[in-house]
């Protein structure tokens, strides 16, 4: 898949940089700071996605009373959305928390269509209990469907995420025999109740591991590398060393 980058050359500083159209990865261990970053560069840093409401990046100025801006996963990291700009946008600290909760971005935005419907009609307390069913109806079919995608009995990822094979052998930056810790149990908790590896592998067009190394680990241990999701980031380069 095609990762989606700002359309100007910019650096990120001993992260990474962008070159004409190419994601040059720097240090592995901070690539998911660089998604961050790269995300708040394409969709901005002081405004909700979902709802509009503006929002402010760190402390800010003390008369400055916004809320603090968070990232949201569109397809939610309990069902195994990635940590890629694709998957992420802007969101302010309550539709990511209180309102969107384990949702998908598509189901949030469906239910929020629904519960503006019923303030069109506060007045019309028939209305509202009409809309009220159909809200908690839709919720138990969405919960429904997200239990699926945890089990695999339906996809959890979009195909363009995953059409891209990768070719030949993986490189890992990170020993085999390295030290599991919490992420990992877990992971390893998540394969043993749904069967499923939660977090796909994420990889530069260069064949090197980017995320999801406890996924491998748990293919490995279970003996399961069919169940690994690979998601093959084509514009993606990772630079042992130096610059290319």
């Amino acid at each position: 898949m095609i990762l989606e980058l700002p359309k100007k050359n910019i650096e990120f500083g001993n992260m990474g940089y962008i070159k004409n159209g190419i994601l040059y990865v720097l240090r592995i261990n901070s690539f998911f700071d660089l998604m961050y970053e790269i995300t708040y560069c394409i969709y901005g840093a002081e405004r909700c996605w979902y709802c509009g409401q503006s929002c402010k990046r760190g402390k800010g100025e003390k008369e400055d009373m916004r809320p603090r801006i968070t990232l949201d996963h569109m397809i939610p990291t309990i069902i195994g959305g990635p940590t890629i700009v694709n998957n992420l946008r802007p969101c302010c600290p309550k539709c990511n928390s209180k309102n969107k909760g384990d949702y998908t971005a598509e189901q949030f935005l469906e239910l929020t269509k629904m519960e503006n419907e019923k303030k069109k009609n506060e007045t019309r307390i028939y209305k509202i209990n009409a809309v009220n069913n159909a809200i908690e109806a839709r919720k138990r079919e969405m919960r429904k469907e997200n239990e699926d995608k945890k089990r695999g009995k339906i996809p959890y990822l979009p195909k363009e995420y995953t059409e891209a094979k990768v070719n030949g052998q993986l490189n890992c930056l990170i020993h085999v025999d390295t030290k599991l810790g919490k992420q990992f149990e877990r992971q390893k908790k998540f394969y043993k109740e749904y069967d499923r590896i939660k977090q796909p592998v994420i990889v530069s067009s260069n064949n090197y591991v980017l995320a999801g190394m406890n996924s491998i680990f748990i293919a490995k241990i279970y003996g399961v590398p069919e169940k690994l999701q690979m998601i093959l980031l084509e514009n993606v380069i990772l630079v042992e060393r130096g610059r290319s």
